[in-house]
């Protein structure tokens, strides 16, 4: 009953597929086919939204990477305890903390400038990866201590406490349950404690380690719901929460605002609630309709079982602003996208993404994985 549920990994696969090249792609062959006349509510959902505007499908990127890891630990837990015997929990330890380090220096690789050895210009969290550190801690103690009921309790404990800090907690000389871009308890703590090592931006990570636990607890009470029950009666508990949540988000809404920014406790069971949905989509195309779909699976898998490398390759920018990826095809591809006249740009991140995803399938057979 342990082994790897399909419709996980080839979300996972689609996730980094979208955020490696795949949404840029889809924006660009959109604007080529209706010649630049594409409507803009569509086009609006390739950028993120802007503070307190309606949440759009680039914003379920991180929150869905997140989500993922979580929905993966049930799997990886039954092996540690099965391999791991009575003091199962002792010699787990050691791997979390080691996962959490790298994940949280890989964050500072990526966008907090640790390469450049210039404090001066470091930031600490600012970060997807140290997001999934700090869900993934968290969520992994109580997975540790806690069966189902408890990691229930622990993710609405997170839900509430974090709505209830932003709402009612005053702040500095400010009363609580203000939600302004730079004037909210969430920020507020970041610029307390992180002074500046802060990246400049109107997110927070300190205290919404609270919400990327309940994130990453809602993909662990999913996994393990798949990994108990799978089949149609997985689907159906999936689709039925999924839908619980966006109602909840529906509700609350009218208290707390839905911010991505700071992921409200609203953003979070609106995020949430789409990322189970799609977690129902995945389990239901690739692990329950036979053999062919789960073979058409393996196109996301390939991405999918190499994420971390994906993510690396085409989120750390050089000095000159491009990422390691164009660096490495740009000097390939650039002759054949410039003969395409107008659609140049759509060519050249359409053979990007084909040659990245080369690279990944050389390794997949190989069985080749960066992981932490």
């Amino acid at each position: 009953m342990n082994k790897r549920i399909t419709g996980i990994d080839a979300l996972r696969g689609f996730d980094m597929l979208m955020l490696c090249g795949g949404a840029a792609t889809l924006q660009l062959l959109l604007q080529y086919c209706t010649n630049n006349t594409a409507p803009h509510l569509l086009m609006q959902q390739f950028v993120h939204a802007e503070w307190g505007a309606p949440f759009t499908c680039w914003d379920l990127v991180m929150p869905l990477f997140i989500f993922i890891t979580g929905a993966s630990m049930p799997f990886a837990f039954a092996k540690y305890k099965e391999k791991g015997g009575s003091n199962w929990r002792l010699k787990t330890t050691p791997r979390i903390l080691r996962r959490v380090l790298s994940l949280f220096l890989l964050g500072m690789l990526v966008q907090g400038h640790l390469a450049g050895a210039d404090p001066q210009h470091m930031s600490l969290f600012c970060n997807t990866l140290q997001a999934i550190a700090e869900g993934y801690l968290i969520a992994a103690v109580i997975l540790m201590f806690c069966r189902v009921r408890g990691q229930i309790i622990a993710c609405t404990l997170c839900l509430i406490s974090y709505w209830a800090l932003l709402r009612f907690v005053p702040y500095g000389c400010q009363p609580g349950g203000l939600f302004e871009p730079d004037n909210n308890l969430a920020i507020y703590i970041d610029h307390q404690l992180q002074g500046r090592w802060q990246d400049g931006t109107p997110y927070s990570w300190i205290l919404t380690s609270l919400s990327f636990a309940a994130i990453t607890l809602m993909g662990t009470l999913c996994g393990e719901t798949i990994r108990l029950q799978r089949g149609i009666r997985a689907i159906g508990i999936l689709s039925s929460c999924g839908l619980l949540c966006l109602f909840g988000a529906h509700l609350l809404q009218q208290d707390t605002p839905l911010i991505k920014h700071i992921y409200t406790t609203t953003a979070v069971l609106w995020s949430g609630g789409w990322c189970i949905l799609l977690l129902a989509l995945f389990h239901a195309l690739f692990d329950c309709c036979g053999k062919v779909p789960t073979q058409c699976a393996i196109p996301l898998r390939i991405f999918g079982c190499n994420a971390l490398l994906a993510y690396l390759l085409t989120e750390i920018h050089g000095p000159d602003g491009h990422n390691i990826w164009w660096g490495v095809v740009h000097p390939l591809i650039y002759g054949i996208s410039d003969k395409a006249g107008e659609c140049a740009a759509l060519v050249h991140s359409i053979l990007s993404l084909v040659l990245l995803w080369l690279l990944l399938f050389f390794l997949f057979k190989r069985k080749i994985f960066l992981r932490v």
